[in-house]
């Protein structure tokens, strides 16, 4: 599997939030699938708030995003994950100094590249829960 089991960053981002009870009885497959979501929000919050010129929401919608994007990263399993996991890592690290250039340019087509990259993998994730469920699951 290309997460690890145990994820210290989703109970992080829910801590205080609405989602608090959901994460802690949450199965490792859909910790991803809820810090996936987060960052699918948390992009398009900062997309409206460049669009909007709002300052103060850009900057606190754009440091959760990254800040789900480096958990995300730091959950690779590059042992299970492989080539897979490496590749997840590349495309992670691009979209994190993409958003950083988003957020310095106010240039919201940036945040957009941004997320139309997360989109299929945030798809191909939400199409895999049986078999994701099963490995993580195990032993």
């Amino acid at each position: 599997m290309v997460y690890k089991k145990h994820l210290r960053g989703a109970a992080q981002y829910a801590q205080g939030t609405s989602r608090e009870a959901e994460v802690m009885d949450a199965s490792p497959y859909r910790l991803i699938q809820i810090l996936m979501e987060a960052l699918m929000g948390r992009l398009a919050a900062t997309k409206g708030a460049i669009e909007r010129g709002d300052a103060m929401a850009k900057t606190q919608a754009g440091g959760r995003a990254q800040a789900i994007i480096t958990e995300l990263r730091t959950s690779l399993d590059y042992e299970k994950g492989q080539d897979v996991a490496i590749t997840l890592n590349s495309l992670y690290d691009y979209m994190g100094r993409r958003l950083v250039q988003a957020m310095a340019a106010e240039d919201p087509k940036m945040v957009e590249e941004v997320i139309n990259l997360m989109k299929p993998v945030k798809e191909g994730w939400d199409g895999i829960k049986d078999e994701a469920e099963k490995v993580l699951n195990a032993g």
